[in-house]
């Protein structure tokens, strides 16, 4: 369960490390290694490209060379975006450096039965990383695309092995990208491009199969706080973008919601202002039945023509948080948790 919205940041995601507060638990032991050809669906079990190395990728905090094959990858993030490309494309990370963490072994539901905590440590690293600890593994590429807090500890992770960083600023690449650079660090540049094809098509398949819904409103948003709501108002959003991919638009009623902080994507509304949430679709998670008690009991709730229609969907805090920083194999998770509400409003 995730505990938290707010924490201060940077870019279209600037609010995640605080929605994903909780999400990736502390697990249990144990390495891996590029998994075996038979476990793996073609073409992402495929070795690296023999001419793939060595290759060099440029980021923010300058230019990182990897000169063969890794076969010890250790991803350091506050979401899985690296994570979920790397198991994508066949490779079983050693460890996970999580640093924002929830559940009971650490697994994000979208990786159920893809990431396995006996072959891939997963580490509690919500108060920062141990680069002694990272050490101790051995490993032979580190990948931070994804990490919140990188500027304090690149310097000190890119002696132990050879460190990805994010391009521009933390939380500014959007799903495509972070598969491209995993996949050129992995040498699987062509399997990279595959799988983003294919999770492109799942997307336009989502937007053809609920075709009644284009132009219809939404509003997505979280109660996480006794007597305020917090509403998606930006556009830039990941999570607006990723809904309106879909054929679905923000409503203009949010444009008058104030920015709770002035870099956040999110405004905060106090239960009197509750039916400025109105759209054809409301969205919402809660982290307690107490708190979504109290925004059902509010009159100007039970007002709502998108309550009154049956067009209102509470979904869980996995989900905001994926359709936040959507990953490779986070989205179809992310759009079925979608589609009864989508199948209502169609």
């Amino acid at each position: 369960m995730f505990r938290r919205l707010r924490l201060p940041g940077r870019g279209s995601r600037s609010l995640l490390a605080g929605l994903t507060a909780g999400a990736l638990c502390l697990g249990l032991v144990a390495c891996g290694s590029v998994q075996d050809a038979s476990t793996q669906s073609s073409p992402t079990s495929a070795a690296p490209a023999p001419s793939a190395f060595p290759v060099t990728i440029t980021h923010t905090f300058g230019s990182t060379t990897i000169p063969k094959a890794p076969e010890r990858v250790v991803v350091v993030g506050n979401s899985t975006d690296d994570l979920d490309a790397v198991i994508a494309l066949g490779v079983t990370p050693i460890a996970y450096f999580a640093k924002s963490y929830s559940g009971t072994d650490g697994v994000p539901p979208w990786l159920t039965g893809k990431l396995d905590p006996a072959k891939t440590k997963i580490v509690n690293a919500t108060s920062g990383v141990n680069a002694e600890q990272v050490g101790a593994l051995t490993p032979d590429l580190i990948l931070a695309t994804a990490s919140f807090g990188l500027d304090q500890e690149y310097a000190t992770l890119s002696k132990v092995a050879p460190t990805v960083g994010y391009e521009n600023e933390w939380g500014g690449q959007t799903w495509q990208q972070h598969l491209q650079v995993v996949g050129k660090a992995l040498g699987k540049t062509a399997e990279a491009d595959k799988l983003a094809t294919e999770t492109q098509t799942k997307i336009d398949q989502a937007k053809t199969g609920n075709a009644a819904i284009a132009g219809k409103t939404f509003t997505a948003s979280v109660g996480n706080t006794p007597g305020k709501i917090f509403t998606l108002i930006s556009e830039k959003d990941f999570a607006v973008k990723q809904i309106e991919e879909i054929g679905l638009k923000l409503s203009p009623g949010v444009a008058s919601i104030g920015k709770d902080t002035a870099a956040s994507p999110t405004g905060a509304l106090s239960p009197e202002q509750y039916d400025k949430l109105s759209a054809d679709l409301v969205i919402i998670a809660f982290t307690t039945p107490d708190l979504q008690r109290a925004f059902e009991s509010n009159q100007l709730v039970k007002n709502l023509p998108a309550v009154k229609d049956g067009h209102y969907l509470v979904v869980d805090f996995d989900t905001i948080a994926q359709l936040r920083a959507p990953s490779v194999l986070g989205i179809p998770w992310a759009l079925d948790k979608l589609t009864p509400g989508l199948k209502k409003l169609a």
